[in-house]
C-alpha cells in the first residue's frame, strides 16, 4: 500500500446552515460544532424520521459528517454508536449529491466527499491487514471511484481492490476490476499472474494461458510470469513446454530454491505419468530427485521439496513392487517367485530412503496445517509397508486424535 493510514481526531466540519432547519437537525448541529457526537447523533437520526429532512441536501450533509466523526472517533463509547458508520455516511452523501440539485451545497459536498475518500481507503487497509479481504476490496474500489470523480486516477488503489478480491475468491470482481487495469495499461506484471491464477481457479486454461502470455509480451524478463506459465503446462502435462520455460528461467535465476522446486515438480509430474516408458519414467524420476535435492540445499527448510522428495522415493517403491506383483500374478512359478523376491529388496529399499524426508517434513508441520493429514497418511503407508510396528501404531494414534477412525476399505 503506497499511502500512510492516519486517523486525525478532530471536529472535521464546522456545520453551517444557509437555510432554515427543522429544530432536530439544528439541534444536532449544535452538538457537532460541540463534539458531542452522541447527542448529534441522536438528533440527527430523530430528524431523519422526517421525510422533507430526509430529501434535504444539507440535512443529509450533516448526517454523514455526524457518522464520520463516529467513524474517527478514539472514545469506545462512540465507536459503539455505530455499526458501520463510514457506510451510514457514505450513503448519506450520496443522498445529498442527488438532492442538491440547485448546487447550494456543492463545495461542502465535494469537500466532504475527499474526505470520505481518505477515510475509505484507511478503512481497506486496516481491513486488510486483518484479513478482511471482501471489506478490503469493497472499501478500496469505493475510495477509487470517489477520487476518479475528482480527476484522480489512483490505479494503485484500483490494484488493491482487486487483489482483495482475488484473495477474498470474488472472481468475478477481481476479473473485472483487473481487466480494467490492463485496459488502461497499469504496470504491473503480477497483475497477469494474478489474472492467470483466478482463470485457472475458475477452470478455465486457455484463459489463463492467453493472460500469461500477454503479460510475458510486456514482461519477458519477469520471473514471477516465466514461474506461472511454468505452472501452468505443469498442471496440463504440457511436460516439454514446461521444462523450456523452466529453463529459461533457471538461466535468469540459479539460486531460486522455487524454480528448482517448480522444475522438480514438472519432473516428478512425468515420472508418475504411465504413458511415457519406463526408460522414460526413470530418467524424470533422476531429473526431479536432483532437482527437489538443489532446491533443499538452497533452503534446508522448503517443507514442500522435502515432503514431495520423500513421495518421489516412496512412489518409485510402489512403482517397483506392482511391476514386479503384476509379473507374479501373471506368471506364479517357482522362477517369478525367486524374481519378485530379489525385486522386494529394492522396492523396499525404495520406501526406506523416502522415510527421513517424510519424517522431517512431519516434524516441521504444525498441527493446525492443512496439509498435516496427507503426510500422517504418507508416514502410514510407508511404516506398514516396511513392517514397523511401534512407528504405525504412533502414527495410527495421531490419525485418531485428528481425523478419527478411517474409513473402511
Amino acid at each position: 500500500m503506497k499511502r500512510t493510514i492516519f486517523l486525525v481526531i478532530f471536529c472535521l466540519f464546522t456545520a453551517t446552515f444557509a437555510q432554515a432547519q427543522t429544530r432536530d437537525v439544528r439541534r444536532a448541529n449544535t452538538q457537532l460544532n460541540r463534539g458531542n457526537i452522541a447527542n448529534a447523533k441522536e438528533m440527527i437520526d430523530k430528524a431523519m424520521q422526517d421525510p422533507s429532512t430526509v430529501n434535504d441536501a444539507a440535512s443529509q450533509l450533516l448526517k454523514a459528517k455526524v457518522y464520520m466523526e463516529i467513524f474517527l472517533s478514539e472514545d469506545p463509547e462512540v465507536k459503539t454508536l455505530a455499526v458501520n458508520p463510514l457506510e451510514t455516511a457514505y450513503q448519506a452523501l450520496q443522498i445529498a449529491r442527488e438532492k442538491d440539485v440547485d448546487n447550494k451545497n456543492l463545495i461542502d459536498i465535494q469537500q466532504t466527499l475527499l474526505v470520505m475518500s481518505e477515510l475509505t481507503f484507511n478503512q481497506a487497509v486496516e481491513a486488510f491487514n486483518e484479513a478482511d479481504y471482501p471489506l478490503a476490496s469493497k472499501g478500496f474500489l469505493r475510495s477509487y471511484n470517489l477520487s476518479e470523480s475528482f480527476g484522480s486516477v489512483d490505479t494503485t488503489t484500483l490494484y488493491n481492490a482487486a487483489l482483495a478480491a482475488e484473495m477474498s475468491r470474488d472472481f468475478e470482481n477481481a476479473v473485472t476490476i483487473y481487466d480494467r487495469l490492463i485496459g488502461m495499461n497499469y504496470d504491473q506484471p503480477y497483475m497477469y499472474s494474478s489474472m492467470s491464477a483466478v482463470k485457472m481457479a475458475l477452470g478455465d486454461t486457455l484463459e489463463a494461458t492467453r493472460y500469461i502470455k500477454m503479460g510475458r509480451e510486456i514482461y519477458p524478463d519477469e520471473l514471477n510470469l516465466i514461474f506461472s506459465e511454468a505452472n501452468i503446462y505443469i498442471f496440463t502435462g504440457q511436460i516439454e513446454e514446461a521444462r523450456e520455460i523452466l529453463n529459461i528461467a533457471l538461466e535468469k535465476d540459479p539460486e531460486n530454491p522455487n524454480l528448482h522446486f517448480a522444475f522438480a515438480a514438472n519432473y516428478d509430474k512425468m515420472a508418475q505419468d504411465t504413458t511415457y516408458t519406463v526408460e522414460d519414467r526413470m530418467f524424470a524420476f533422476r531429473e526431479a530427485e536432483k532437482a527437489y535435492k538443489r532446491a533443499i540445499e538452497l533452503d534446508e527448510n522448503y517443507f514442500d521439496a522435502i515432503y514431495n522428495l520423500g513421495v518421489l522415493y516412496f512412489n518409485e517403491g510402489i512403482r517397483i513392487f506392482e511391476e514386479a506383483d503384476a509379473k507374479l500374478r501373471m506368471n506364479p512359478t517357482a522362477a517369478a517367485f525367486k524374481e519378485y523376491e530379489e525385486q522386494e529388496g529394492r522396492f523396499r529399499d525404495q520406501w526406506l530412503v523416502a522415510q527421513p524426508y517424510l519424517e522431517k517434513a512431519m516434524n516441521m508441520i504444525e498441527e493446525t496445517d492443512p496439509n498435516l493429514e496427507v503426510v500422517v497418511v504418507s508416514l502410514l503407508q510407508l511404516y506398514a509397508r516396511t513392517n514397523q510396528p511401534e512407528k504405525l501404531e504412533q502414527m495410527q494414534d495421531l490419525y485418531h486424535k485428528h481425523f478419527g477412525q478411517p474409513e473402511e476399505e
